[in-house]
């Protein structure tokens, strides 16, 4: 049966939450304060990165829910995704403590958040892979946006530029894990659809713990932690930020 690629035109609430509205406020009140120097030292450093941080997991949940609703998913306004709401994404675990861990101690954009889509809703196939490619896209949207503010910020503003430049070098590398052909992650889901149905039944249930595999890889591979961090960098650098001012940055938010 051929697939059709007509969506019947969808309304719904496509509006920032309060609660993201918070979060870029916080995020602009430290990004002036760090550029006027009216803070200082890691705890605004860190809290400003950190906040970059949730604002992005809100976009890259928000870009996969919003082509899952164009490409047929008309549940999605009800879910509240299209919100920008972190409280709709968030999963305690994946999503604030595993992220928090591996940014104070291993400096990689831990994946996290999820939205739930009935794939089956979508028009076709190229639709389930464009909604499971939405997410990294808005991560790169977002590493964008950081590159605009980092190349506007005075050369006196070193505690800004050094901030925005470790956000974006964990956006690289957030972007980096999530393209990964692992089941569960972005990459996996993209080619999803094109895999034979025995791959998809195997990979449904490896999916399940792709927290715990990531988690694995970093823990007991230090050869796949540094090759992650060098494609962040490496991603981070070409758009334009200075690898002094990502390690800089990296020290700044240093807890301790």
């Amino acid at each position: 049966m051929t697939e059709s690629t007509d969506v019947p035109p969808l309304a719904g609430p496509v509006a920032p939450s309060l609660n993201f509205l918070i979060l870029l406020l916080i995020f602009s009140v430290l990004g002036i304060g760090l550029r006027q120097e009216w803070l200082s030292g890691s705890g605004a450093a860190f809290v400003f990165v950190f906040t970059a941080w949730v604002l992005s997991l809100c976009l890259h949940e928000f870009g996969h829910a919003y082509i899952a609703w164009k490409g047929g998913d008309d549940e999605i306004p009800a879910t509240g995704y299209l919100t920008l709401d972190p409280r709709r994404y968030a999963d305690p675990i994946f999503s604030i403590v595993m992220p928090l861990i591996f940014t104070i101690l291993g400096g990689i954009g831990f994946p996290g958040g999820s939205v739930l889509v009935d794939r089956e809703r979508l028009a076709s196939r190229v639709w389930q892979s464009a909604m499971s490619a939405a997410g990294p896209a808005m991560n790169a949207l977002f590493l964008l946006f950081l590159l605009l503010l980092y190349r506007f910020a005075s050369e006196e503003a070193d505690a800004l530029r050094e901030a925005l430049a470790i956000a974006a070098f964990f956006q690289g590398t957030a972007i980096v894990l999530n393209l990964l052909p692992i089941p569960g992650l972005d990459g996996y889901a993209i080619l999803h659809p094109w895999l034979p149905p025995d791959v998809q039944a195997v990979g449904g249930r490896i999916a399940l713990h792709a927290g715990l595999i990531l988690m694995g890889l970093f823990v007991f591979s230090n050869a796949f932690g540094r090759a992650v961090s060098r494609a962040g960098l490496a991603i981070a650098a070409a758009m334009g930020f200075a690898p002094a001012d990502i390690r800089a940055g990296y020290a700044a938010i240093q807890l301790w």
